[in-house]
Protein backbone atom coordinates (compact mmCIF):
# COMPACT_ATOMS: atom_id res chain seq x y z
CA UNK A 1 0.00 0.00 0.00
CA UNK A 2 2.80 2.31 0.81
CA UNK A 3 4.09 1.59 -2.96
CA UNK A 4 1.08 2.22 -4.15
CA UNK A 5 0.56 5.69 -2.13
CA UNK A 6 4.08 6.95 -3.39
CA UNK A 7 3.14 6.55 -6.82
CA UNK A 8 2.29 9.96 -8.78
CA UNK A 9 -1.08 10.13 -9.84
CA UNK A 10 -0.22 12.07 -12.76
CA UNK A 11 2.25 9.78 -13.69
CA UNK A 12 -0.12 6.82 -13.76
CA UNK A 13 -3.10 8.70 -15.61
CA UNK A 14 -0.70 9.74 -18.47
CA UNK A 15 0.39 6.05 -19.11
CA UNK A 16 -2.60 5.02 -19.25
CA UNK A 17 -3.66 7.35 -21.79
CA UNK A 18 -0.52 6.47 -23.68
CA UNK A 19 -1.87 3.00 -23.36
CA UNK A 20 -4.82 3.32 -25.16
CA UNK A 21 -3.20 6.38 -27.68
CA UNK A 22 -2.79 4.19 -30.53
CA UNK A 23 -5.91 1.60 -30.25
CA UNK A 24 -8.93 3.03 -27.92
CA UNK A 25 -10.35 6.29 -28.29
CA UNK A 26 -12.65 6.82 -25.82
CA UNK A 27 -10.23 5.76 -23.27
CA UNK A 28 -7.51 7.59 -24.60
CA UNK A 29 -9.55 10.62 -24.57
CA UNK A 30 -10.87 10.02 -20.85
CA UNK A 31 -7.27 9.71 -19.19
CA UNK A 32 -6.40 13.22 -21.30
CA UNK A 33 -8.53 14.69 -19.52
CA UNK A 34 -7.91 12.94 -15.78
CA UNK A 35 -4.21 13.74 -16.69
CA UNK A 36 -4.93 17.12 -17.07
CA UNK A 37 -7.63 17.75 -13.85
CA UNK A 38 -4.82 15.53 -11.53
CA UNK A 39 -2.67 18.09 -12.42
CA UNK A 40 -4.69 20.92 -11.43
CA UNK A 41 -6.25 19.29 -8.04
CA UNK A 42 -2.10 18.69 -7.19
CA UNK A 43 -0.75 22.12 -8.08
CA UNK A 44 -3.70 23.64 -6.02
CA UNK A 45 -3.38 21.91 -3.20
CA UNK A 46 0.18 22.28 -3.27
CA UNK A 47 0.40 25.63 -4.13
CA UNK A 48 2.82 24.35 -6.81
CA UNK A 49 2.24 25.14 -10.81
CA UNK A 50 5.21 23.89 -11.89
CA UNK A 51 7.45 26.85 -11.73
CA UNK A 52 7.31 30.65 -13.12
CA UNK A 53 5.65 31.81 -16.38
CA UNK A 54 7.77 31.56 -19.56
CA UNK A 55 7.27 32.48 -23.41
CA UNK A 56 5.96 29.43 -23.96
CA UNK A 57 3.50 29.24 -21.64
CA UNK A 58 1.74 32.22 -23.78
CA UNK A 59 2.20 30.44 -26.48
CA UNK A 60 0.43 28.15 -25.69
CA UNK A 61 -2.22 29.91 -23.61
CA UNK A 62 -2.68 32.47 -27.08
CA UNK A 63 -3.19 28.94 -29.14
CA UNK A 64 -5.94 27.79 -27.22
CA UNK A 65 -8.15 31.02 -26.84
CA UNK A 66 -7.10 31.55 -30.72
CA UNK A 67 -8.66 28.30 -31.26
CA UNK A 68 -11.62 29.23 -29.41
CA UNK A 69 -12.31 32.46 -31.01
CA UNK A 70 -11.98 31.27 -33.85
CA UNK A 71 -14.43 28.18 -33.28
CA UNK A 72 -17.05 30.75 -32.14
CA UNK A 73 -16.36 32.87 -35.66
CA UNK A 74 -16.81 29.31 -37.63
CA UNK A 75 -20.12 29.02 -35.89
CA UNK A 76 -21.03 33.10 -36.66
CA UNK A 77 -19.33 34.09 -39.19
CA UNK A 78 -20.00 31.06 -41.29
CA UNK A 79 -22.62 29.11 -40.08
CA UNK A 80 -20.36 26.15 -39.88
CA UNK A 81 -19.42 23.70 -37.18
CA UNK A 82 -16.83 24.88 -34.19
CA UNK A 83 -16.76 21.79 -32.76
CA UNK A 84 -13.11 20.13 -33.92
CA UNK A 85 -11.38 23.58 -31.42
CA UNK A 86 -10.98 20.32 -28.97
CA UNK A 87 -8.40 18.71 -30.94
CA UNK A 88 -6.14 21.43 -30.63
CA UNK A 89 -6.95 22.13 -26.97
CA UNK A 90 -6.55 18.49 -25.83
CA UNK A 91 -3.01 18.34 -27.51
CA UNK A 92 -2.51 21.79 -26.41
CA UNK A 93 -2.96 20.80 -22.94
CA UNK A 94 -0.79 17.78 -22.75
CA UNK A 95 2.23 19.38 -23.58
CA UNK A 96 1.73 22.16 -21.43
CA UNK A 97 0.61 20.02 -17.96
CA UNK A 98 3.61 17.82 -18.95
CA UNK A 99 6.12 20.65 -19.47
CA UNK A 100 5.12 21.90 -16.20
CA UNK A 101 5.41 18.18 -14.53
CA UNK A 102 8.81 17.68 -13.02
CA UNK A 103 8.82 13.63 -13.67
CA UNK A 104 12.41 12.17 -12.64
CA UNK A 105 14.55 10.89 -15.57
CA UNK A 106 13.62 6.88 -14.91
CA UNK A 107 9.83 8.38 -14.74
CA UNK A 108 10.02 9.91 -18.11
CA UNK A 109 12.29 6.55 -19.29
CA UNK A 110 9.28 4.61 -18.72
CA UNK A 111 6.45 6.68 -20.32
CA UNK A 112 8.52 6.85 -23.21
CA UNK A 113 9.00 3.47 -23.23
CA UNK A 114 5.26 2.20 -22.53
CA UNK A 115 4.32 4.76 -25.55
CA UNK A 116 6.60 2.20 -28.00
CA UNK A 117 4.89 -0.93 -26.43
CA UNK A 118 1.19 0.28 -26.64
CA UNK A 119 1.95 1.04 -30.40
CA UNK A 120 3.66 -2.49 -30.90
CA UNK A 121 0.76 -4.06 -29.66
CA UNK A 122 -1.80 -2.13 -31.30
CA UNK A 123 0.68 -3.08 -34.49
CA UNK A 124 0.17 -6.67 -33.56
CA UNK A 125 -3.53 -6.82 -33.46
CA UNK A 126 -3.56 -4.71 -36.72
CA UNK A 127 -2.15 -6.86 -38.61
CA UNK A 128 -3.83 -9.67 -37.05
CA UNK A 129 -7.16 -8.47 -37.33
CA UNK A 130 -5.99 -7.93 -41.33
CA UNK A 131 -4.81 -11.18 -42.06
CA UNK A 132 -0.62 -9.70 -42.27
CA UNK A 133 -1.55 -6.68 -44.10
CA UNK A 134 -1.32 -3.45 -42.29
CA UNK A 135 -4.54 -1.09 -42.72
CA UNK A 136 -4.41 1.34 -40.20
CA UNK A 137 -3.94 1.42 -36.07
CA UNK A 138 -7.51 1.07 -34.72
CA UNK A 139 -7.61 4.70 -33.44
CA UNK A 140 -5.47 6.49 -35.50
CA UNK A 141 -7.14 5.39 -38.53
CA UNK A 142 -5.67 6.46 -42.45
CA UNK A 143 -2.43 4.54 -43.29
CA UNK A 144 -0.83 7.90 -43.87
CA UNK A 145 -1.73 9.15 -40.74
CA UNK A 146 -0.59 5.64 -39.12
CA UNK A 147 2.60 6.01 -41.07
CA UNK A 148 3.01 9.61 -39.25
CA UNK A 149 2.50 8.05 -35.87
CA UNK A 150 4.73 4.83 -36.67
CA UNK A 151 7.22 7.32 -37.31
CA UNK A 152 7.38 8.97 -34.30
CA UNK A 153 7.17 6.30 -32.11
CA UNK A 154 10.43 4.57 -34.23
CA UNK A 155 11.94 7.81 -33.49
CA UNK A 156 11.40 7.57 -29.48
CA UNK A 157 12.54 4.20 -29.87
CA UNK A 158 15.86 4.38 -31.11
CA UNK A 159 16.67 7.72 -29.71
CA UNK A 160 16.08 5.98 -26.49
CA UNK A 161 18.01 2.68 -27.37
CA UNK A 162 20.98 4.68 -28.91
CA UNK A 163 21.18 7.93 -26.08
CA UNK A 164 20.07 6.15 -22.77
CA UNK A 165 21.42 2.99 -23.15
CA UNK A 166 23.43 2.80 -20.39
CA UNK A 167 20.79 3.80 -17.87
CA UNK A 168 18.34 1.05 -19.56
CA UNK A 169 17.42 -2.01 -17.65
CA UNK A 170 18.46 -5.54 -19.63
CA UNK A 171 14.49 -6.12 -20.49
CA UNK A 172 14.11 -2.60 -21.82
CA UNK A 173 17.51 -2.83 -24.20
CA UNK A 174 15.45 -6.20 -25.83
CA UNK A 175 12.25 -4.02 -26.05
CA UNK A 176 13.76 -1.33 -27.56
CA UNK A 177 15.64 -2.96 -30.14
CA UNK A 178 13.01 -5.02 -30.95
CA UNK A 179 10.63 -2.09 -31.22
CA UNK A 180 13.06 -0.13 -33.15
CA UNK A 181 13.11 -2.80 -35.93
CA UNK A 182 9.71 -3.71 -36.08
CA UNK A 183 8.90 0.12 -36.14
CA UNK A 184 11.35 0.73 -39.08
CA UNK A 185 10.05 -2.00 -40.80
CA UNK A 186 6.01 -1.24 -40.68
CA UNK A 187 6.54 2.28 -40.92
CA UNK A 188 8.16 0.84 -44.58
CA UNK A 189 4.88 -1.36 -44.71
CA UNK A 190 2.37 1.87 -45.15
CA UNK A 191 3.63 2.78 -48.31
CA UNK A 192 4.34 6.04 -47.48
CA UNK A 193 6.83 7.91 -49.29
CA UNK A 194 6.86 10.84 -46.96
CA UNK A 195 7.58 8.48 -44.13
CA UNK A 196 9.65 6.58 -45.61
CA UNK A 197 12.40 9.35 -46.69
CA UNK A 198 12.01 10.72 -42.88
CA UNK A 199 12.88 7.80 -41.03
CA UNK A 200 15.80 7.23 -43.10
CA UNK A 201 16.86 10.64 -42.82
CA UNK A 202 15.88 10.75 -38.36
CA UNK A 203 18.16 7.14 -38.74
CA UNK A 204 21.37 8.35 -40.18
CA UNK A 205 20.98 11.99 -38.00
CA UNK A 206 20.63 9.75 -34.66
CA UNK A 207 23.61 7.05 -36.29
CA UNK A 208 25.69 10.73 -37.05
CA UNK A 209 24.91 12.17 -33.75
CA UNK A 210 25.94 9.37 -32.11
CA UNK A 211 29.16 8.78 -33.55
CA UNK A 212 30.08 12.33 -33.28
CA UNK A 213 29.16 12.12 -29.29
CA UNK A 214 31.59 8.82 -28.69
CA UNK A 215 34.41 8.94 -31.62
CA UNK A 216 35.17 5.75 -31.19
CA UNK A 217 36.25 3.85 -34.63
CA UNK A 218 34.02 0.41 -33.29
CA UNK A 219 30.78 2.85 -33.43
CA UNK A 220 31.68 3.96 -36.74
CA UNK A 221 32.03 0.76 -38.46
CA UNK A 222 29.11 -0.55 -36.83
CA UNK A 223 26.43 2.06 -37.82
CA UNK A 224 28.10 1.88 -41.41
CA UNK A 225 27.64 -1.91 -41.47
CA UNK A 226 24.37 -1.33 -40.75
CA UNK A 227 23.82 1.51 -43.21
CA UNK A 228 25.26 -0.85 -45.28
CA UNK A 229 23.41 -4.12 -45.23
CA UNK A 230 19.99 -1.43 -45.59
CA UNK A 231 21.00 -0.14 -48.34
CA UNK A 232 22.29 -3.49 -50.14
CA UNK A 233 18.96 -5.37 -49.26
CA UNK A 234 16.92 -2.00 -50.29
CA UNK A 235 18.59 -2.49 -53.67
CA UNK A 236 17.73 -6.16 -53.85
CA UNK A 237 14.17 -5.82 -52.48
CA UNK A 238 13.27 -1.52 -53.26
CA UNK A 239 10.42 -1.24 -50.99
CA UNK A 240 7.00 -0.12 -52.46
CA UNK A 241 7.01 3.97 -51.32
CA UNK A 242 11.32 3.65 -52.19
CA UNK A 243 10.03 2.74 -55.91
CA UNK A 244 7.09 5.34 -56.12
CA UNK A 245 10.06 7.52 -55.07
CA UNK A 246 12.01 6.48 -57.71
CA UNK A 247 9.43 6.50 -60.60
CA UNK A 248 8.77 10.26 -60.04
CA UNK A 249 10.46 12.81 -61.97
CA UNK A 250 10.13 15.37 -58.56
CA UNK A 251 10.28 13.81 -55.34
CA UNK A 252 7.35 16.64 -54.26
CA UNK A 253 4.90 16.47 -57.59
CA UNK A 254 1.60 15.00 -56.73
CA UNK A 255 -0.97 16.27 -59.33
CA UNK A 256 -3.99 15.08 -56.85
CA UNK A 257 -2.56 16.92 -53.80
CA UNK A 258 -0.81 19.84 -56.03
CA UNK A 259 -4.63 20.90 -56.94
CA UNK A 260 -5.76 20.29 -53.45
CA UNK A 261 -3.41 22.96 -51.96
CA UNK A 262 -3.94 25.24 -55.29
CA UNK A 263 -7.57 25.14 -54.11
CA UNK A 264 -6.29 25.50 -50.62
CA UNK A 265 -4.74 28.71 -50.66
CA UNK A 266 -7.39 29.93 -52.65
CA UNK A 267 -9.64 28.85 -49.54
CA UNK A 268 -7.18 31.00 -47.23
CA UNK A 269 -7.32 34.17 -49.31
CA UNK A 270 -10.94 34.19 -49.01
CA UNK A 271 -10.66 34.02 -45.01
CA UNK A 272 -7.19 35.05 -44.57
CA UNK A 273 -7.04 36.53 -41.36
CA UNK A 274 -9.90 34.23 -38.73
CA UNK A 275 -9.95 31.16 -41.32
CA UNK A 276 -13.21 28.87 -41.44
CA UNK A 277 -12.57 26.88 -38.08
CA UNK A 278 -10.95 23.54 -38.12
CA UNK A 279 -13.05 20.37 -39.50
CA UNK A 280 -14.60 23.23 -41.96
CA UNK A 281 -12.00 22.06 -45.22
CA UNK A 282 -15.01 19.91 -46.75
CA UNK A 283 -17.47 22.62 -46.48
CA UNK A 284 -16.13 24.73 -48.68
CA UNK A 285 -16.89 24.41 -52.37
CA UNK A 286 -14.84 25.57 -55.93
CA UNK A 287 -17.62 28.51 -56.30
CA UNK A 288 -16.75 29.59 -52.59
CA UNK A 289 -13.65 30.33 -54.16
CA UNK A 290 -14.04 31.38 -57.73
CA UNK A 291 -14.16 34.71 -57.37
CA UNK A 292 -10.88 35.09 -55.73
CA UNK A 293 -9.05 33.15 -58.52
CA UNK A 294 -10.31 35.10 -61.28
CA UNK A 295 -9.48 38.53 -59.32
CA UNK A 296 -5.88 36.96 -58.87
CA UNK A 297 -5.17 35.62 -62.05
CA UNK A 298 -8.20 36.84 -64.16
CA UNK A 299 -9.32 33.91 -65.31
CA UNK A 300 -10.99 30.45 -63.78
CA UNK A 301 -9.60 27.11 -64.78
CA UNK A 302 -10.99 24.27 -63.01
CA UNK A 303 -9.40 21.93 -63.66
CA UNK A 304 -6.34 23.45 -61.80
CA UNK A 305 -8.28 22.94 -58.68
CA UNK A 306 -9.67 19.92 -55.79
CA UNK A 307 -11.60 20.49 -53.15
CA UNK A 308 -10.80 17.91 -50.28
CA UNK A 309 -12.00 16.97 -47.04
CA UNK A 310 -8.95 17.72 -45.68
CA UNK A 311 -5.77 20.34 -47.08
CA UNK A 312 -3.03 17.29 -46.88
CA UNK A 313 -0.62 20.08 -46.15
CA UNK A 314 -0.37 20.82 -42.21
CA UNK A 315 0.51 24.95 -43.47
CA UNK A 316 -2.54 25.15 -45.38
CA UNK A 317 -4.79 23.37 -42.99
CA UNK A 318 -4.03 25.71 -40.38
CA UNK A 319 -4.28 28.73 -42.40
CA UNK A 320 -7.74 27.77 -44.11
CA UNK A 321 -8.95 26.33 -40.58
CA UNK A 322 -7.13 29.24 -38.06
CA UNK A 323 -6.29 31.90 -40.61
CA UNK A 324 -3.06 33.91 -39.66
CA UNK A 325 -4.03 33.84 -35.77
CA UNK A 326 -3.54 30.49 -35.24
CA UNK A 327 -1.12 30.08 -38.45
CA UNK A 328 1.67 32.95 -36.75
CA UNK A 329 1.11 31.59 -32.89
CA UNK A 330 1.55 27.46 -34.96
CA UNK A 331 4.81 28.93 -36.37
CA UNK A 332 6.19 30.69 -33.16
CA UNK A 333 5.66 27.50 -31.23
CA UNK A 334 7.69 25.52 -33.61
CA UNK A 335 10.79 28.15 -34.08
CA UNK A 336 10.60 28.22 -29.83
CA UNK A 337 11.18 24.47 -29.70
CA UNK A 338 14.15 24.99 -32.46
CA UNK A 339 15.19 27.83 -29.93
CA UNK A 340 14.54 24.85 -26.77
CA UNK A 341 16.63 22.55 -28.22
CA UNK A 342 19.55 25.04 -29.43
CA UNK A 343 19.70 25.82 -25.83
CA UNK A 344 19.69 22.16 -24.47
CA UNK A 345 22.27 21.12 -27.32
CA UNK A 346 25.40 20.87 -24.54
CA UNK A 347 23.18 18.87 -22.11
CA UNK A 348 24.01 15.46 -22.72
CA UNK A 349 21.94 14.08 -19.80
CA UNK A 350 19.00 15.11 -22.10
CA UNK A 351 19.96 13.81 -25.26
CA UNK A 352 17.63 10.93 -26.23
CA UNK A 353 14.29 13.90 -25.20
CA UNK A 354 16.52 16.20 -27.58
CA UNK A 355 16.73 13.84 -30.23
CA UNK A 356 13.46 12.48 -30.56
CA UNK A 357 12.18 16.51 -29.94
CA UNK A 358 14.13 16.96 -33.44
CA UNK A 359 12.55 13.89 -35.06
CA UNK A 360 9.36 15.13 -34.17
CA UNK A 361 9.96 19.17 -35.73
CA UNK A 362 11.03 16.57 -38.87
CA UNK A 363 8.15 14.50 -39.06
CA UNK A 364 6.03 17.02 -38.49
CA UNK A 365 7.44 19.99 -40.59
CA UNK A 366 8.68 17.89 -43.68
CA UNK A 367 5.83 15.38 -43.41
CA UNK A 368 3.43 18.05 -43.26
CA UNK A 369 3.98 19.36 -46.43
CA UNK A 370 2.50 16.52 -47.95
CA UNK A 371 -0.31 15.41 -45.04
CA UNK A 372 -1.81 16.66 -42.28
CA UNK A 373 0.17 16.32 -39.50
CA UNK A 374 0.33 17.12 -35.74
CA UNK A 375 -3.66 15.96 -35.54
CA UNK A 376 -5.44 14.05 -33.25
CA UNK A 377 -3.64 10.69 -31.89
CA UNK A 378 -0.34 11.99 -33.46
CA UNK A 379 -0.22 15.51 -32.49
CA UNK A 380 -0.83 13.87 -28.75
CA UNK A 381 2.14 11.34 -29.34
CA UNK A 382 4.36 14.95 -30.44
CA UNK A 383 3.60 16.54 -28.22
CA UNK A 384 4.08 13.69 -25.37
CA UNK A 385 7.70 14.40 -26.76
CA UNK A 386 7.55 18.12 -26.75
CA UNK A 387 6.07 18.68 -23.51
CA UNK A 388 8.93 15.93 -21.82
CA UNK A 389 11.60 19.00 -24.04
CA UNK A 390 10.07 21.46 -22.35
CA UNK A 391 9.97 20.27 -18.98
CA UNK A 392 13.65 19.56 -19.04
CA UNK A 393 14.42 22.97 -20.37
CA UNK A 394 12.27 24.24 -17.21
CA UNK A 395 14.22 22.11 -15.52
CA UNK A 396 17.67 23.29 -16.82
CA UNK A 397 16.55 27.15 -16.75
CA UNK A 398 15.57 26.96 -13.01
CA UNK A 399 19.21 25.03 -12.42
CA UNK A 400 20.87 28.34 -13.75
CA UNK A 401 18.48 30.75 -11.85
CA UNK A 402 19.42 28.82 -9.24
CA UNK A 403 23.39 28.53 -9.29
CA UNK A 404 23.10 31.95 -10.43
CA UNK A 405 25.03 34.95 -7.57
Amino acid sequence: MNKIADVDVRFLLLAAMLVFLPGVEALKNIFALLFVLSWVLISKKNNNWGGKWQIIDSIFLLWILADIFVSINAVITHQLSGSNFRDVIRFVLIAWVLSRVYFSKEKLRELALISVIATLITLAYSYYSTGGILKELHSVGNINHTAIFLAIAYSISLSLLLFDFHSLKIYQKIILRISAIVLFLATIDTGSRAAFGLIIIITLVDFIYLIIKHRKLSTFFLLFGLVSCAGVLFSYNPPQALERILVRDHILHDDARDKIRNFSYYAFKKNPLLGIGFGNHGQIKIEDIKDEIIKDKGVFNAKEYKSGSHAHNVYYTYLVSGGLLIFSIFLWFWFYIVWIVFRLRSSKENDWIVLSSISVLLINLAIGWVNTTLHHEHAILSMFVLGMLISEYRRAEHGRSFHEP
